[in-house]
């Protein structure tokens, strides 16, 4: 949940970011379109990487009763 909202929280003003150099166009939209991509690359990321802990932490819970707990 903690990183659904720090996902959200990237996102959403990524997204105002590019839509303002969108409508702005130019110069400085060409500047800022591939850095937006490169955080977004980098939220997806470490967006699947969370997932795939997830599936370890379930699987370890499920097989070996194994509870790792989360940092917080």
């Amino acid at each position: 949940e903690q990183f659904s909202i720090l996902n959200d929280h990237i996102r959403n003003p990524l997204q105002g970011i590019v839509g303002y150099a969108d409508l702005t166009g130019g110069e400085v939209a060409e500047r800022i379109m591939p850095l937006c991509d490169e955080v977004n690359r980098i939220v997806n990321l470490l967006d699947n990487r969370f997932l795939a802990s997830e599936k370890i932490r379930d699987f370890l819970l499920r097989h070996y009763n194994i509870r790792i707990r989360r940092k917080t």
